[in-house]
């Protein structure tokens, strides 16, 4: 092991005007491509989620959301629906300068939205937007879009189930009161306009309330049950339809912007150390194996002679 390295660092030795140049070319190289590469700014958002999908539930519990509301929250921000927003808002299909009558060119688009576009979540459970674009400005209203249209997003996905549950609860409360109406309609006709109707209607539901000298024969009995059962199911249902139609009125909570995202015109890309040091690298290592292929064959050669 030993005898390798030390034959490893007399090779590098014995070439080492060669492996030095090398290393000082590709230097010069990665300098000059980084003139050449777009100078890209970074915007940053942050955002906490809600804990609750009411307002009335935050006045009582008003904290952020847990790791399940963060994890939801990232599934929104990350969604094809999000994306396709942000796009359109911004006409990024002008701003990444593609040809729109190529086949590929919306599988492009969204590779680039995502390299530019990226969300992670905090150890603080926050979310963190981050938009990297050679517009500063551009970078920081994009930021900011993701946080006011993830709750518009939020809220129309929430209206449409929200409205499809009222809209059956709604239907199974007429539907109740009208089979309400209909037996209170049979009682009547049953009773022959006893004056002991209203009375017996507003005492039904009292324990200690004796119908028997109003229910005097097995038929009405049977329709006085139903409508007894039915007064307990229309009861019921007017307070879910109530509560459902309350809050349906009411808006959803929106999230807790932490940080809004400012332009910034400091650039983070691309970085002149970064590909001096990828060129030096590069050029170095390819100049190394070229070096050892070209002894080898002379070896080789050698040999063979």
């Amino acid at each position: 092991m030993k005898e390798t390295q030390s034959s490893g660092l007399t090779y590098l030795f014995k070439n080492r005007r060669l492996f030095a140049l090398s290393i000082i070319v590709g230097a010069i190289l990665g300098l000059s491509l980084t003139f050449l590469i777009p100078k890209k700014y970074l915007s940053t958002a942050i955002i906490y989620p809600y804990n609750s999908h009411t307002r009335g539930d935050l006045v009582v519990n008003p904290q952020f959301g847990f790791e399940v509301e963060t994890e939801q929250l990232l599934q929104l921000l990350e969604s094809k629906s999000m994306r396709d927003r942000t796009i359109n808002e911004f006409e990024l299909y002008d701003y990444y300068d593609l040809d729109t009558t190529s086949k590929t060119w919306s599988s492009e688009l969204s590779t680039r939205y995502v390299n530019d576009v990226a969300f992670f979540r905090s150890k603080y459970l926050s979310v963190v937007i981050n938009v990297r674009m050679e517009d500063p400005v551009l970078a920081a209203k994009i930021a900011n879009f993701q946080v006011d249209e993830v709750n518009n997003y939020r809220a129309s996905i929430f209206e449409e189930n929200r409205t499809a549950e009222f809209r059956a609860i709604e239907s199974e409360f007429e539907s109740c009161k009208t089979n309400l109406e209909s037996l209170r309609d049979s009682i009547y006709k049953m009773s022959s306009g006893s004056g002991l109707l209203y009375n017996f209607f507003e005492n039904l539901n009292n324990e200690n309330y004796d119908p028997s000298e109003f229910v005097a024969d097995p038929e009405m009995e049977i329709v006085v049950e139903q409508y007894v059962y039915e007064m307990g199911r229309f009861k019921t249902l007017r307070t879910r339809y109530n509560q459902m139609k309350t809050s349906l009125e009411e808006p959803l909570p929106s999230v807790y912007s932490i940080d809004e995202a400012v332009p910034s015109f400091k650039k983070v890309s691309p970085s002149f150390s970064v590909n001096i040091l990828i060129g030096a690298m590069l050029v170095f290592f390819l100049t190394l194996t070229m070096r050892l292929i070209l002894d080898k064959w002379r070896e080789l050669r050698s040999e063979n002679g």
